[in-house]
């Protein structure tokens, strides 16, 4: 019963798949002039092996007839349940009908029932979620698996309410749908206490980037950022030659504000980190399963002379609410934010690109992508039921979200539906490969003041906060944080 099951839910998979793809052809409307068409590429033959589908991606190495035969109970934070639950197959959104047929194949395979047991998660409401598990593990029943805002699940592993996830029956952390960029930062010790998936929806439309008015950089005879990414020239020193005496009052109201036109609008919360990590600084440092404090180091130290000076000028502007609207309606030449932006683009016929954030120099090996806070990660109670159940249910999710989920929302359409040229798919694909992951960062909630939060104080108003006096005034704190972090893993 099952094994049908199985089979007939592929089938549909595959016919939507297939109508989706030929319904995304079919209204590919070929632009005029510089923009190009948005044509699907030729088929490519694929040679299929015995562990790989047709478009080449691997299968898990699951036990067919596993079959735990009972109900599954997570803790989700609500305001992210789109990103993992989904909406039944009426839907009209098709990333949301994949989600819940991915939540739906998992069931078939596990002889599981999902129930969701959603409570507030996010940013403000973080402690409320960590109160909930608590709560559970405490006395109450114990969820079998929890995904949570992103910044959640370290603290939980810090407080003793997390499992350890490493040599567990059936995770299978050498597989594709694991990102070994997270696993390097956050397996220590033999010990990693929350996972990321590679595929999942929430990750990859948390991508930030930087996206570019190909019509203002035209005005202005400017040098197209395509070209510059090939030659290697795409840096923080190009970007600053671009957009020199890019502003204009725009709104005539004899004040910078955001009416007016910018040569970069960014945000000046969490997604203004990636300006940091896109020129390689990091505030810590894992090798071979030891971690170093980077704070103190000269490196910060440069990484602020570069963000203040870049920040600090009339052609940069910083702006947490209107930053994307700002780019939609023309008044910005480049705008840094996440890659769903390319929905809002598509709609209103800008004539956009985008590239990674740029380097700090030539030299610099490769572009490093940050994700945004808006996607979550797995962890487990400490006194969790069934860890074999569990860890069966977690591999078979991010096995199937690696098929199902992560090919249609990436390839079909940031690479394909919303892609307004034909060099736009490379640049996705180098975001991706890009993804960087820092371990304090991750952990940066267990901070009563955060390091990076501090930092960025520092280059957002230099003149009323400096770096060493305010590092000299955290110190002790900070460093008793990240030995209350190390600790976590030594126990």
């Amino acid at each position: 019963m099952k094994k049908q099951a199985i089979v007939i839910r592929s089938l549909l998979l595959f016919l939507v798949a297939t109508m989706l793809l030929a319904s995304l052809a079919a209204c590919q409307t070929p632009n005029s002039g510089e923009q190009g068409t948005t044509e699907a590429p030729a088929a490519v033959t694929t040679v299929v092996t015995e562990n790989t589908d047709e478009n080449g991606l691997y299968y898990d190495e699951l036990p067919e007839d596993l079959d735990f035969n009972r109900i599954f109970r997570v803790l989700g934070c609500q305001q992210q349940a789109y990103q993992f639950q989904g909406t039944n197959a009426e839907d009209d959104d098709p990333i949301q009908r994949a989600i819940y047929e991915r939540n739906m194949t998992v069931e078939d395979r596990m002889g599981i029932e999902f129930e969701w047991d959603l409570v507030s998660g996010v940013w403000g409401s973080r402690e409320t979620f960590l109160t909930a598990i608590q709560t559970a593990c405490d006395g109450g029943t114990p969820h079998d698996a929890i995904i949570a805002y992103n910044l959640v699940p370290p603290v939980v592993a810090v407080r003793g309410y997390a499992a350890n996830l490493y040599g567990t029956e059936y995770i299978d952390l050498s597989a594709p749908w694991w990102p070994s960029v997270y696993q390097r930062e956050m397996l220590i010790n033999d010990q990693i206490y929350s996972l990321e998936e590679a595929n999942d929806h929430g990750v990859l439309l948390s991508m930030l980037a930087v996206f570019f008015d190909n019509d203002r950089l035209e005005s202005r005879n400017l040098e197209s950022p395509y070209d510059l990414v090939a030659k290697n020239e795409w840096t923080m020193e190009k970007l600053s030659e671009m957009i020199k005496d890019t502003y204009e009052d725009f709104d005539n109201d004899q004040k910078i504000s955001a009416g007016d036109i910018f040569g970069v609008c960014t945000a000046s919360n969490s997604k203004i980190d990636a300006w940091f990590y896109g020129c390689g600084y990091r505030f810590s440092e894992v090798r071979d399963g030891e971690v170093t404090s980077l704070i103190a180091s000269d490196e910060l130290n440069k990484a602020l002379d570069v963000l203040t000076k870049f920040m600090n000028n009339n052609d940069v502007y910083q702006n947490d609410t209107s930053q994307g609207k700002m780019f939609y309606e023309r008044r910005a030449y480049f705008y840094s934010g996440g890659v769903y932006l390319a929905m809002g683009t598509k709609e209103d016929s800008i004539n956009f690109g985008v590239v990674p954030q740029p380097k700090l120099n030539s030299e610099q090996e490769r572009y490093y992508t940050h994700l945004s806070n808006e996607h979550d990660a797995w962890c487990v109670p400490y006194n969790v039921k069934d860890m074999d159940c569990t860890s069966a249910v977690m591999e078979c999710m991010a096995s199937e979200s690696y098929r199902q989920i992560g090919p249609l929302y990436f390839e079909t359409y940031l690479k394909l539906r919303l892609a307004p040229d034909e060099r736009l798919a490379d640049m996705y694909d180098l975001i991706r490969d890009g993804i960087t992951f820092d371990f304090i960062y991750l952990f940066t909630c267990v901070y009563s003041s955060s390091p990076k939060d501090v930092f960025k104080k520092c280059y957002l108003n230099p003149t009323s906060n400096q770096w060493a006096s305010s590092s000299a005034q955290y110190k002790n704190a900070w460093e008793s944080s990240f030995q209350q972090i190390i600790d976590a893993y030594n126990k």
